[in-house]
Parts: C-alpha cells; structure tokens; sequence
C-alpha cells in the first residue's frame, strides 16, 4: 500500500506543484519533505490544509474506469471526459439529448444511462431528480446479486439522503450496497464503497461507523494492491480527526492526542 507521503506528492506533481508551491502559507517546506518522504506523520489540521490546497473535494470522485453503455463508443467516450473533467452540467444536457434516449434498448444500458444521469444530477443540485433517476437504474437488478454499479447506486442514494438528513433511509442504502458483498469479484471502482459509506456517515455526524469503514476500506485497497480512493480515505480520515478533536474540546480540552495521528500509527497500517 501507498503511504501517505507518496499518495501527497503523487498528487503535488498531478497539479504541477513544486514543493515549495504547495508548503507556502501551510508549513515549511522541509516539513512538507518530511511528510513526503515517510518521515513525518503530519496532524490532522495540516493534511487537511495541504488537501485545500491541492483542491481536493471529498464530495467529487471520479470512477477508475467508467462503465460502458456496450453499443455506443461516442457516448461512453462522451461520458468518460465529461467525468473526469467533473463537468457534469454539460453531462446533464448530453444525457437529456433525444438521441442518446433514443438508442438505449436492454436493461443495462439503461442501467448505465440512469445511473450517470442521476450523478449529474446530484452533482448539479438537483437532488429529488437523482434519486429518482438512481432509484430507476435499479429498477431490473437482481437484488440479491448486486453488480458494482448497483451498489454505487445505492449508495448515491445514501449520500442525497444524508444530505437530506434522512438517516433512516442513508443508513438502509448503505446495508442495501453491501448485500451479500463476500460475493464480489474485485474491480478497482469497489474502492468506492467504502469510502462512501464512510462518507455518508460522516455527513450523518456518525464518526464511529465512519471510521470503521474508512479503516475497513484502506485495509480492502490494500489488500488487492491498489491505491485508488487512498488520497481521498487519509483526507476523511483527517476531517473525522478534526471532528474528534472538536468534541474532545468540548469534553476534555486537550487531553487527547490527534486522532489522524493515532489511526494511521495503528498496528493496522503497519500491518499493511
């Protein structure tokens, strides 16, 4: 598994950052090389203000590999830029084109046209829409034998319920996505799943599930060797830190060390 310090300057050098660049107005630059180079596990407050700084949204992830409609190159080609240029407006308006309706025939190509729409739907604002476009992506699934697709689907609707402040219905799209999960043949997108699951229950303030799918989750990508969804799991493991340490205020002022630098000392990530 990646360590954090790889994971960081990984993504300095996607964003064309010097080291110099991303430590100025956070940290010292050595410090930052520290933290780059496994010698120095940076606190919660500092990884969260060097995320800021390299713009990254734990609300907006990008699949490793986009799922194909089948018949129709142009419009998974389509949809692969549109997705990996977070431009989902222009998503919205290219899925709501006669054209492209016109041409879905089986089940999963509506599956994938639905599931897509009802993303860009979230991402533009325009919640009640997505889980009704979610809801119909799921409409001819076996239910019992859940693809990925139709557990990210599920937890789409988790995280707009969430959002909503409906826990009764986060909390069952979440059971719902992980059915029968020991099932699974690996792919790299079922990363996702746990990270938002942590996520929605991070956005329902309940930071104990929270971590514990966050640290289920890092143990999964470890474990088939990969590292996609890592950079956004040390991210939410940082704002759950936060969090922890606010509370702890409230309860006993500074009396606990920093929960980020805790969980990442755990024996789990030596383990891994």
């Amino acid at each position: 598994m990646k360590n954090l310090g790889t994971v960081l300057k990984e993504l300095r050098k996607e964003k064309g950052l010097t080291q110099q660049e991303l430590a100025q107005g956070v940290c010292a630059q050595s410090m930052l090389s520290a933290i780059e180079n496994d010698v120095y596990i940076p606190n919660a407050n500092l990884l969260i203000n060097l995320a800021n700084k390299l713009d990254v949204d734990l609300d907006e992830i990008s699949l490793a590999k986009n799922f194909s409609i089948g018949h129709n190159q142009e419009f998974d080609e389509m949809v692969d830029k549109l997705c990996r240029s977070h431009q989902y407006e222009q998503l919205r308006q290219y899925l709501e084109q006669n054209k492209v309706v016109d041409n879905l025939e089986t089940s999963h190509q509506l599956q994938v046209y639905y599931y897509y729409l009802g993303i860009a739907q979230l991402q533009t604002g325009a919640l009640t829409k997505a889980i009704a476009s979610l809801k119909r992506s799921l409409a001819e699934v076996d239910h019992l034998h859940l693809e990925t697709i139709s557990r990210l689907a599920y937890l789409g609707i988790g995280y707009i319920s969430a959002l909503q402040g409906n826990k009764t219905a986060a909390v069952d799209c979440v059971d719902l996505a992980f059915r029968n999960w020991s099932e699974y043949v690996y792919q790299e997108n079922q990363n996702i799943l746990y990270y938002l699951a942590a996520l929605i229950y991070f956005k329902l303030n309940d930071y104990q599930n929270s971590t514990a799918y966050l640290v289920d989750g890092i143990a999964f990508i470890a474990k088939h060797d990969s590292h996609y969804m890592l950079a956004n799991c040390y991210f939410l493991m940082a704002r759950l830190s936060q969090e922890a340490h606010h509370d702890d205020e409230r309860l006993e002022s500074n009396k606990r060390r920093d929960l980020f630098t805790e969980l990442y000392g755990e024996q789990i990530f030596k383990e891994l």
